[in-house]
């Protein structure tokens, strides 16, 4: 099995009552866009792996630190795709993120989309400290729907953790082998085609904070699992509703931080 070997290494710092790109190293096929200041004082910076998509064999790492006081957004432009694979072939990628005091760092990419006989493995590891905010989120398509391929990958293996000043604050994963078990018929799933997972520290959620109700046939759980950390786990039959979902709780947890919320559909394709 042969692949490339892709890397982004990005540490931003707090210059000037500004957040700045301080260093910043790349290996192909990965690319960086230049920064965009936004609303809040943040820099939204948008990461490209050059290609078709990630094929077999390939595997890509990112690391992003954002010092004291940096207010950091990353985000992808286009949807992750995962390319066609035989023969238990499979890509991975390994995200690290750190948020010091006092600094902001969320992530937000676009969505993957695993095509047939394909196996992704990822992991997504968050540090931070305890008076840092850090946001994540998650979302996947379960195959292309348009060319009916629900369910037609191999495996979809993500494991994400938090730690909180050294302390394991979160630990979840999602597993699909639709070739190990009948995961059509799973009755959580009922033929939904696309899915979310995030989480946010540092946030207080209100009454006032929730979601508006989803439409028809979309499962939402959005809320406060203990204090300073909030959850979303969404279900959708397809983009725009997974996207209108995602879209409403980000605007909830900017409300929390009383900042402007991002428009990331500003940087996608």
């Amino acid at each position: 099995m042969t692949g490339v070997a892709g890397a982004v290494d990005l540490r931003f710092g707090w210059r000037r009552s500004e957040t700045v790109l301080a260093e910043c190293r790349v290996d192909a096929p990965m690319k960086v866009v230049r920064p965009f200041p936004s609303a809040g004082g943040r820099l939204v910076v948008q990461l490209i792996t050059l290609g078709p998509g990630l094929c077999a064999g390939d595997t890509l790492r990112v690391r992003v630190t954002s010092e004291g006081g940096a207010r950091v957004v990353v985000t992808t432009p286009a949807a992750a795709r995962i390319m066609a694979m035989t023969g238990g072939e499979r890509a991975e990628q390994h995200v690290a993120l750190h948020a010091d005091a006092r600094s902001s760092l969320e992530y937000y990419p676009m969505v993957a989309i695993p095509f047939p006989g394909s196996t992704f493995v990822q992991t997504v590891t968050v540090t931070a400290a305890r008076d840092a905010r850090v946001g994540v989120v998650e979302a996947w398509a379960l195959g292309r729907q348009a060319r009916g391929e629900y369910l037609a990958f191999a495996r979809l293996s993500s494991r994400t953790s938090l730690t909180v000043d050294d302390v394991l604050t979160l630990a979840e994963a999602t597993e699909v082998a639709p070739g190990l078990h009948d995961a059509a018929n799973a009755a959580v799933l009922a033929g939904r085609h696309y899915t979310a997972s995030g989480f946010w520290h540092g946030v207080t959620l209100t009454g006032r904070d929730s979601p508006a109700p989803p439409a028809d046939r979309t499962l939402v759980a959005f809320g406060q699992s203990k204090p300073g950390l909030a959850y979303l786990r969404a279900l959708a039959p397809d983009a725009p509703a997974l996207d209108a979902v995602i879209r409403r709780s980000l605007d909830r947890v900017a409300t929390s931080w009383q900042v402007a919320p991002v428009c990331l559909e500003r940087f996608r394709c």
